[in-house]
This record gives C-alpha cells, sequence and structure tokens, in this order.
C-alpha cells in the first residue's frame, strides 16, 4: 500500500515537472492527459509571447514617420447591412459588409415547388438560388423568408409555414 502512493506521488511529482520544463510544443504533445497537455501548451504560449514582448522595442514617438495625408475618393451609395448580406461570394470581395447572422424578408411570387435551381427574389432585390438536393411542396404566395449565416460560408433558407430549411447560395 504504501510502495502505491510512493509511485503514485513520484508519478505526479515527474508529470508537474514536465508541465512547467516544457520548452518545445513536442514536450507538450507528448503528455497524454488532456488537461495537462492544455495546460502545458498554454505556459509554453505564454512564455512564448513574454519572450517576443522583451525582445521588440517599443518605436518611439518622435522617429515616428507622420502619417500619409488620406486620399479621398468619390464616395459610393451606401448599402445597409441587410442589403450587403450574403454578397461575400460575389463578385467585389473588397467591400466587407459589417456582420449580420440572418436578413428576413417576402419572397416575390408564388412558389409551389421548393427544389434545387429555384430562385427566390426577395423585396429588396436580392436574388438566392437553392443549391439543396431535397425537395418538398408547399404552394405559398409572396411568403416571409429567413436567410441565415450556416457553417463554412454557406446559407439557408426557411419558410415561413414550413418547417426545413434549404441550403442557397446568393446570385444577385
Amino acid at each position: 500500500m504504501i510502495i502505491k502512493r510512493i509511485m503514485l506521488l513520484s508519478s505526479l511529482f515527474v508529470i508537474s515537472t514536465s508541465l512547467h520544463a516544457a520548452s518545445t510544443a513536442e514536450d507538450c504533445a507528448a503528455i497524454t492527459d488532456n488537461n495537462k497537455r492544455l495546460e502545458c501548451y498554454d505556459k509554453f504560449l505564454k512564455k512564448q509571447s513574454e519572450q517576443r514582448n522583451q525582445e521588440t522595442p517599443k518605436p518611439s514617438q518622435a522617429n515616428a514617420p507622420e502619417p500619409a495625408p488620406a486620399v479621398t475618393e468619390a464616395p459610393e451609395p451606401e448599402l445597409t447591412v441587410e442589403e450587403k448580406f450574403g454578397s461575400e461570394g460575389l463578385k467585389d470581395p473588397s467591400k466587407k459588409p459589417k456582420s449580420v447572422d440572418e436578413i428576413s424578408s417576402r419572397a416575390i411570387g408564388i412558389y409551389k415547388m421548393w427544389e434545387k435551381g429555384i430562385p427566390v427574389t426577395l423585396e429588396n432585390g436580392q436574388v438566392w438560388e437553392i443549391t439543396d438536393h431535397r425537395s418538398t411542396y408547399h404552394k405559398v404566395t409572396n411568403p416571409m423568408i429567413t436567410i441565415e449565416k450556416a457553417l463554412f460560408g454557406s446559407y439557408l433558407l426557411g419558410v415561413e409555414g414550413l418547417n426545413k430549411r434549404f441550403r442557397v447560395k446568393r446570385v444577385q
């Protein structure tokens, strides 16, 4: 019984010293316990950032170059956040919209079959196309539509009164 306690305490001592002595990420990767490995990585990265902060001198204000004068461009018409929603995949990637997680609008027209390739035109002028392979029959006129961000830059379209969502992409 005493031998078991001694072995347990000595193994804990060895593991704890390896946590503090981790000088590389490989040392941390060798630890099998998830919590201790995470703690090792945290300490390792903290040590790395402290070393970087000590090595990089702060630039003085006296030697700082003067900022270049701002070039004024012709102002473009400002779009609202809802108008920019989903435009990340369109041709002009230089204009990044502010982050919005979902939009709601009315779809214009009569919709019967909700299937791949069907364009959905919203009141605000956006056109979305269903890319999902699933289809369903749900006849509705000018339905309320909710489009929300999904994983990996995709979007999901929900139709009022329908308990399904379809993967879509913005066309216009």
